[in-house]
């Protein structure tokens, strides 16, 4: 009642204004600073009780919504080799925000895959979908690791700031690489990152983000190095007798505060490829949110959406969805793409990449790591400049073309490929870590 009568009589530059100081980061960090602060206090309290805990493993779960976000193979692998001191678990939490549909198809998806990589023991369910109900587990585990940092996305018992007020020691491993300005000025300063008992940074360039952008300047951060990569080094790579090369569109159609995806201005180029280049196999991999996005925002139906992925099949193309995509990087021979999380992520293959830009602003978005890591790509802006590079790949003599590798391998490629060794190192509180 209150606020509604402030709207009417207050002036629109007023609320404006003071809408303006509620989203600014001082301002959040005075009015977080004592939740943030009594927080921490309770995970030192709860890293005691663990340490004096009688001889038992470590009860270590990693709460995931989509199996393509999820950074802790390495980990895992690490934990299940040692059974007397690690008891791992996956436990699946259905994405809140997209709808029912997305919700649950997404949760089977997402729990075939997981039942499927490391059996039905080792998967937890975080939703009944007899009831509709959402379960907390969270007191079946001392360290949680979530691998989305949206407590929008996910229902209340499965969010960081539920998981912050119980016995849990809650962490983050990034999904993907900070690529762009957006993930610093909006998901760093965000009170789930600050409640986090221990963040685990990717590069030097993300800990200097988190030291500027979030509420507790980095306090709880620890340089590591990108987990998610480990596994990559273990990729055998085929024979193959043609070109493979990929097209990974962004789902971030009709979005405006990150305007990188270009899908609506060359989905039809993408059908014409194999046409175009009949000696080139195409692997069509988009966002697993781009369709999602497409009749969310209206701009698609299901019935356009089904049409098109009808004619990606009739053209040719791979159709790529879900899951570890990284045989499909390693046994691929160059890319096209959109996706800020692909964009360094890729460079590990130390192949031809080409962005597109959908114009020479799309470079402002970009993060200091992001401008590193372009310097290695081929921009596209047109239709032409994607046919250009796609030729470029056919010619050999591209491919063997070098690059000085030696600066991203020292700053981006930290303790590759053994990061997940020291994250392991950071939550194993049993072992004489805290």
């Amino acid at each position: 009642m209150l606020k509604s009568v402030i709207k009417r009589v207050c002036p629109d530059f007023v609320l404006k204004w003071y809408g303006a100081i509620k989203s600014s980061r001082s301002y959040r960090v005075v009015k977080y600073r004592k939740l943030i602060n009594q927080t921490h206090e309770h995970y030192k309290t709860f890293v005691e009780r663990i340490k004096n805990r009688e001889d038992s493993p470590l009860r270590f779960a990693s709460y995931v919504v989509y199996d393509s976000s999820f950074g802790a193979y390495g980990l895992m692998d690490l934990m299940l080799a040692e059974p007397k001191k690690y008891s791992p678990k996956i436990v699946i939490c259905p994405d809140v925000a997209r709808g029912d549909q997305q919700l649950k198809g997404q949760y089977k998806k997402t729990r075939d895959f997981f039942v499927k990589k490391y059996g039905e023991e080792y998967v937890v369910d975080g939703y009944d979908e007899e009831t509709e109900t959402f379960v907390d587990v969270s007191d079946q585990f001392d360290v949680i690791y979530c691998a989305n940092p949206y407590d929008a996305m996910v229902n209340k018992v499965h969010g960081v700031q539920y998981l912050s007020t119980r016995n849990v020691l809650p962490v983050y491993i990034g999904y993907a690489f900070e690529n762009v300005n957006w993930g610093a000025k909006h998901i760093t300063p965000s009170l789930e990152i600050s409640l986090f008992w221990k963040v685990f940074a990717e590069t030097s360039y993300t800990l200097k983000e988190y030291e500027k952008y979030e509420l507790i300047k980095g306090r709880n951060v620890v340089l590591t190095g990108y987990a998610k990569m480990d596994d990559f080094s273990k990729i055998k790579l085929k024979i193959r007798d043609r070109k493979r090369i990929i097209i990974a569109p962004h789902h971030t159609v009709g979005n405006h505060a990150l305007p990188l995806s270009n899908f609506m201005s060359y989905y039809k180029l993408i059908i014409k490829l194999p046409e175009l280049f009949p000696e080139i196999d195409f692997v069509f991999r988009p966002h697993p949110l781009l369709f999602t996005a497409l009749v969310n925002n209206g701009i698609w139906t299901e019935d356009q959406v089904d049409r098109y992925l009808e004619n990606i099949k009739e053209a040719g193309i791979e159709y790529s969805v879900g899951g570890d995509y990284f045989e499909l990087f390693a046994n691929s021979d160059a890319i096209i793409h959109d996706c800020g999380s692909f964009i360094t992520e890729w460079l590990y293959t130390e192949k031809p990449c080409c962005f597109v830009y959908r114009n020479k602003d799309t470079s402002k978005l970009l993060s200091e790591l992001g401008k590193v890591a372009m310097e290695y790509y081929t921009i596209a802006y047109s239709e032409k400049d994607i046919i250009s590079f796609v030729q470029s790949v056919n010619d050999d003599s591209v491919l063997q073309k070098k690059y000085d590798w030696s600066k991203f391998r020292e700053n981006v490629k930290i303790n590759y490929p053994y990061v997940s060794q020291k994250i392991l190192q950071e939550i194993s509180i049993k072992n004489g870590n805290e």
